[in-house]
């Protein structure tokens, strides 16, 4: 008899449960031979009433950034597997345990946000980070929620959605703009019928920028007085030292540089990128900011490290699985030729 009183509790209480939230979702169809890395959908929050619990937002098969509003409570989001673990973290974003991240802001209805998830791999050293962010109207700029590394080994972003999930005493619907994936080679997919503008993200000029910077310069400059960099001087904010002086043709921003170079990060020396017997060609015009900037105090045969802050590097893009947002970069440049552009 007691068995089968709490059997028929653990039922009740199922049931009950069940029936406290309701969900909807929007799958957009995918195809195998797409290999996405981001996922971006507009979506606007109206007719939001007693929001005992209320959440929407886009998820793939990595995780989920959502609008959240708790009772007087609203938010930001970002919700991966528990085991997963921080690699990086917005300015003000609360990054906790269980693989979320909490970002208090209080959004309005009536309003489109952008939310938008990205992810790098690397095979061969097991490695997957999965990013989340949102675009805020008001300041007309794209904000990092955070990003953290993916327990398990994956190569693509797969099942993307859009979503409601509700407590049944609230009301509230999510009306959903434009949604778009991005292939691994940089194109656009639009994952509804029509074919509007293709979206521009600038990475670099997002919220935090300005209190980024400030931090990136910190550390840097913390590190060449306690002397665990023998950078020394500084270019436009790119600090640098020049390891070995050239004896042939001064560097040109408009040149071809073919170079041996090494990357890797600030934080702890993780080698991200090299050369190895044959050295690297590539117009300099096309490189980040930084590179431009220090590249062209070389001469032909010079060695030069640069140490870049994440402003002049990637800012807070999710570039690769080694690099994660908001990365001081260090490269070690060796100038082999440059070939001028006539």
């Amino acid at each position: 008899m007691i068995y089968r009183f709490i059997f028929s509790l653990m039922l009740l209480i199922a049931t009950c449960a069940n029936a406290t939230v309701t969900d909807s979702t929007i799958n957009y169809n995918l195809p195998d031979s797409v290999k996405a890395v981001q996922f971006m959908a507009e979506i606007k929050i109206t007719n939001l009433n007693n929001p005992k619990r209320f959440r929407a937002g886009i998820s793939t098969n990595l995780g989920s950034v959502y609008l959240y509003a708790h009772k007087n409570k609203k938010g930001v989001s970002f919700q991966m597997h528990e085991l997963s673990r921080i690699v990086a973290t917005g300015q003000g974003v609360k990054g906790l345990s269980y693989g979320s991240f909490n970002f208090d802001y209080q959004w309005e209805t009536d309003k489109t946000y952008k939310l938008m998830v990205a992810m790098a791999s690397d095979s061969a050293d097991n490695i997957c980070i999965y990013a989340a962010y949102i675009f805020l109207p008001e300041e007309n700029k794209w904000k990092l929620i955070g990003s953290r590394r993916n327990p398990f080994m994956r190569n693509k972003l797969e099942t993307p959605t859009t979503f409601v999930s509700k407590h049944k005493k609230s009301t509230g619907d999510i009306t959903v703009g434009e949604v778009w994936c991005q292939r691994s080679n940089g194109s656009w997919r639009y994952m509804k019928e029509g074919s509007p503008t293709l979206p521009v993200i600038n990475y670099f000029g997002h919220l935090d920028s300005v209190r980024q910077r400030q931090v990136d310069m910190k550390l840097i400059t913390d590190a060449i007085a306690t002397g665990k960099t023998d950078v020394k001087q500084n270019i436009e904010g790119v600090y640098y030292t020049m390891m070995k002086e050239g004896t042939g043709k001064q560097v040109l921003v408009s040149d071809t540089v073919v170079a041996h170079y090494k990357g890797y990060l600030f934080s702890n020396g993780t080698v991200f990128d090299q050369t190895k017997e044959k050295p690297a060609t590539f117009p300099l015009q096309r490189l980040i900011k930084a590179w431009q900037l220090a590249v062209p105090l070389c001469k032909v045969g010079g060695k030069i490290k640069i140490v870049i802050p994440s402003d002049l590097a990637y800012s807070i893009r999710t570039r690769a699985a080694k690099i994660p947002p908001n990365s001081i970069l260090v490269f070690e440049i060796e100038v082999v030729d440059v070939k001028s552009v006539r």
